[in-house]
C-alpha cells in the first residue's frame, strides 16, 4: 500500500482514484484571506452552522473520502440533521476539527479536557450511523483514547499541535503523512506542510 495523503479544503471534491483523504470544512471560507488557522479555534463563526448551510446547496456527488469538519462539542447543534444530509451529500466520514481539547484552551476559564469525552461519544454515535472518523488530536493521550473508543471505525490521526496554528488559511492545505507506525491507520500533521502544498484563497 502506497504513502496516503491528506488535505484540509473549503471546498469539496469529487471522489477519484488515488484522491487524497479530505477534511471539508466550509466554515474556514467566513475567515478573511491569510487568516491564521488559530481563529478557527475561537467563537468567532458559528462554525457548524456554515457547515450546515454549505451541506445544503452542495450538488450531490461521490466524495467517499472526505470528512466533514465538525465541532463535535457544540451544545445547539441538531446531529440527526447533519447525519441526514451529509448522506444526501454522500460524504461518508466526519472529523473533529476544530478538536474540543484546543477550542477548551482557547476559552477563558472552561476547564482542560472538559469535553473529550463528549466529543468521543459524539464520534461514536456517528460511526454507530456507518460514518468514518478521522480524529484530529493535539496530545498522545488524546490518541490512545479514540483508538480504544473508536476502534475499528477509526480511519486515521491527523496531530495539530498548537504550534501548526500559526499556518495561514488557505483553500487547500496539505498535511504531511507520518506513515502508519506500528499500526496499518494512517497518520498525518499539520506541523510541517510547506507552503508549496499550499493553493491561494480563491476570490
Amino acid at each position: 500500500m502506497g504513502i496516503v495523503s491528506c488535505k484540509l479544503a473549503t471546498r469539496l471534491t469529487a471522489a477519484s482514484r488515488g484522491a487524497p483523504l479530505e477534511i471539508y470544512a466550509p466554515s474556514l471560507r467566513s475567515f478573511p484571506a491569510d487568516s491564521m488557522l488559530v481563529m478557527a479555534t475561537l467563537p468567532v463563526v458559528d462554525w457548524n452552522d456554515c457547515l450546515l448551510r454549505d451541506l445544503r446547496s452542495l450538488d450531490k456527488q461521490a466524495s467517499i473520502r472526505a470528512y466533514a469538519a465538525m465541532v463535535m462539542i457544540d451544545p445547539f447543534a441538531c446531529w440527526e440533521d447533519f447525519a441526514d444530509l451529509l448522506k444526501e451529500a454522500r460524504i461518508s466520514g466526519v472529523t473533529n476539527f476544530p478538536p474540543a481539547s484546543i477550542i477548551e484552551q482557547a476559552t477563558d476559564g472552561m476547564p482542560i479536557n472538559s469535553g473529550l469525552e463528549l466529543e468521543l461519544r459524539r464520534m461514536e454515535w456517528f460511526a454507530s450511523l456507518g460514518f468514518k472518523i478521522l480524529f484530529v488530536a493535539a496530545k498522545d493521550s488524546e490518541i490512545t483514547m479514540a483508538e480504544t473508543r473508536l476502534g475499528a471505525h477509526l480511519e486515521g490521526i491527523v496531530y495539530l499541535p498548537e504550534e501548526a496554528l500559526a499556518r495561514r488559511i488557505c483553500d487547500e492545505m496539505g498535511l504531511i503523512s507520518l506513515g502508519q507506525q506500528a499500526s496499518s491507520m494512517p497518520r498525518f500533521s499539520f506541523l510541517h506542510a510547506t507552503t508549496s502544498q499550499q493553493t491561494r484563497r480563491k476570490k
